[in-house]
């Protein structure tokens, strides 16, 4: 992984856009089948029992949890998601959950964030595993194990008490998986030896004791089917090495599959790509700049629009926008639903008749647009390197779109909204691929061409991706499904909303909003692992385990990720989770001599010379790869 060469989108304009925003919104939501652990599989919620019992401090806790699903023969995993609307806190106003877009999830998010109230907990008197010695948690008397049901494998994790919460009372846990949890398989979590700050035996809740047999069931507890279904979670544990004594909990849930999570997106593309293989789609050149002021290394930029059918029922960008849904609740276009997307292009002036430029996607930082491929350095690389790239905006998380963000983050229900624009863009930027690539494409119009109608690009160089911050973030997704993309740089890279948002400078103005709908802090980390289960189809989340091996019908990838060290605004751990999940390697050094006193590969000691050299990136290796520029925008001063 290597620190960012680029700059992406300053953040310093956002918070007073967001407070104007907010105040309007104010005033007016394919992997193996996973086992099952029991043959009847006839417990889980009901609208008149929702929660599972096990936690009575909050409904859904601990989370993920398979109660919340139910059986359904029909899924690749075996179980189907079934949120009761109860289950679910109300809102500061009253508005009450509408779980029915969760409903065709097979499973949760395969970063899922684990969430458990431990009253008392103190870490450290725990020996618990935390973000600077995550391989303690795969040690054999680790306090916090989890482990594939199907493989037995025990999954590397790190802890955290939720810091936002400033009550310590009411404090969760909160487990990250150090990398993602295998698509269409079921996770069996246990939490054990835990202990107070003075070193205290903290003793299992009553529900969870009755469980065990240590104590008389408890009127909220468990009932009697799931109660046998945690027997056989705890029997499961039995067999992998964990036995009950100083067992506090336990529970299972099940990962999506990779059908379930990509399936709309490469419906969208495939059927979109089918069409172009008739021919690209139509293109317009709104205006053409050429030499333009204050760009000395660009000759020409190129603005216009693109059609690509719509998916959506709406308003492209708008929080009104659904997906259009066919048959088997897969998306669908409707005849006539054409949206006419943006582009910007840049063309350097090392691009010439007899040297005609290579050809690129950039992908824009958070509530940017495509005009930021004359910005944050690109223009620089593209004359150094002959390289023209374009862009298109990120719908629902650009500046046109802003809106979107706000309205979601008011209103959970609203919240689909959000990554059904998402899979609209990441259509949109494949068909100005595809525009790109095309023979028939950009290189046949005049503004892609020198005076004597010569072409500028060269179509049969091969589409790269370069992105940087919400670009980067966005461009892992990207690459999963790209037909056209061999290679791409992720710069300031990482995945999971649910990790991201809390630990972003850049989310404290949706944090307003988020108090004043949701002030339980319990909530706001249950609302984002619920969100994040929605949003893995539109964010690298969703696509990481494929990003380089290949989807169905899709080339295998290169990825390289420029990590920004010490990003107050992408936060590491979610670019180190992301390399560990595509099997990156890790550039050594790590960082510029003198840049930190440190070493941030833990575990490791720095190479005895400065020559480069990369291993694989797993638990006990933290850091960015070698320093070559700044990425100013994601720095602390």
């Amino acid at each position: 992984m290597a620190r960012s060469g680029g700059k992406g989108r300053s953040p310093t304009a956002l918070p007073a856009t967001l407070a104007l925003l907010a105040g309007l919104v104010l005033s007016g939501r394919g992997a193996a089948t996973a086992s099952e652990p029991s043959a009847t599989a006839t417990w889980g919620a009901t609208a008149n029992e929702p929660c599972d019992g096990l936690d009575a401090s909050l409904c859904m806790l601990p989370f993920p949890n398979d109660y919340d699903t139910v059986a359904d023969p029909s899924t690749v995993t075996g179980r189907r998601v079934d949120f009761p609307a109860a289950a679910f806190p109300k809102s500061s106003s009253g508005q009450t959950f509408e779980p029915s877009a969760w409903e065709g999830n097979d499973g949760f998010s395969p970063g899922s964030t684990i969430l458990a109230h431990v009253g008392g907990l103190d870490l450290a008197a725990s020996r618990v595993a935390t973000i600077s010695d995550m391989g303690a948690s795969l040690a054999p008397a680790s306090p916090v194990v989890l482990i594939d049901a199907r493989t037995g494998m025990r999954w590397p994790t790190w802890a955290e008490l939720d810091v936002t919460d400033p009550n310590p009372a009411t404090r969760l846990l909160i487990v990250q998986p150090a990398r993602n949890l295998t698509e269409g398989d079921r996770y069996v979590v246990a939490l054990r030896d835990l202990k107070t700050a003075d070193g205290s035996a903290i003793a299992p809740a009553p529900a969870f004791a009755a469980v065990l047999g240590s104590s008389s069931p408890d009127a909220g507890g468990p009932d009697t089917a799931y109660t046998a279904h945690l027997h056989s979670v705890v029997g499961q544990l039995r067999r992998d090495g964990v036995g009950t004594a100083g067992l506090f909990l336990a529970w299972d849930f099940t990962v999506a599959s990779t059908r379930n999570i990509t399936q709309p997106a490469l419906v969208m593309r495939d059927q979109t790509l089918a069409a172009l293989a008739k021919g690209p789609g139509s293109f317009t050149v709104t205006k053409q700049v050429d030499d333009p002021p204050g760009q000395p290394d660009l000759a020409r930029v190129v603005v216009g629009t693109f059609d690509v059918p719509s998916y959506l029922t709406g308003p492209p960008g708008s929080v009104e926008s659904r997906l259009a849904e066919g048959p088997g609740g897969l998306p669908e276009h409707r005849a006539g639903h054409v949206d006419r997307a943006n582009f910007e292009c840049e063309i350097p002036k090392a691009a010439t008749a007899s040297h005609p430029a290579f050809i690129g996607i950039y992908g824009h930082g958070l509530f940017g647009s495509a005009d930021e491929v004359t910005a944050s350095g690109v223009p620089g690389y593209s004359n150094a390197y002959d390289a023209v790239f374009c862009g298109t905006d990120w719908l629902g998380l650009s500046s046109s779109t802003l809106a979107v963000a706000v309205s979601v983050t008011n209103d959970l229900d609203a919240f689909p909204a959000l990554p059904d624009n998402l899979l609209q863009a990441l259509l949109n930027a494949q068909v100005l691929g595809n525009l790109m690539e095309s023979p028939k494409g950009f290189v046949t119009s005049p503004a892609f061409q020198d005076g004597s109608r010569e072409p500028l690009i060269r179509p049969s160089s091969g589409l790269v991706y370069y992105g940087n911050s919400e670009g980067g973030i966005m461009g892992g997704a990207f690459t999963a499904l790209s037909t056209e993309v061999r290679r791409s740089v992720l710069g300031v890279p990482g995945m999971d909303y649910a990790v991201l948002l809390p630990r972003s400078a850049d989310f404290a103005p949706f944090q307003a909003l988020l108090d004043e709908t949701y002030p339980d802090k319990a909530v706001q980390q249950l609302a984002f692992d619920v969100m994040q289960m929605l949003w893995d189809r539109a964010d690298t989340d969703g696509y990481a385990e494929q990003m380089t091996s290949g989807l169905p019908g899709t080339p295998p990838h290169q990825v390289l990720l420029e990590e920004a060290f010490g990003d107050h605004q992408v936060a590491n751990v979610a670019t180190e989770t992301e390399a560990r999940t595509i099997g990156a390697h890790l550039h050594d050094p790590a960082l510029r001599p003198g840049r930190s006193p440190v070493s941030v590969v833990l575990g490791h000691p720095r190479p005895p010379d400065p020559v480069a050299r990369s291993r694989p990136f797993r638990v006990g290796h933290r850091g960015s790869g070698a320093a070559t520029h700044q990425h100013s925008a994601h720095q602390r001063p």
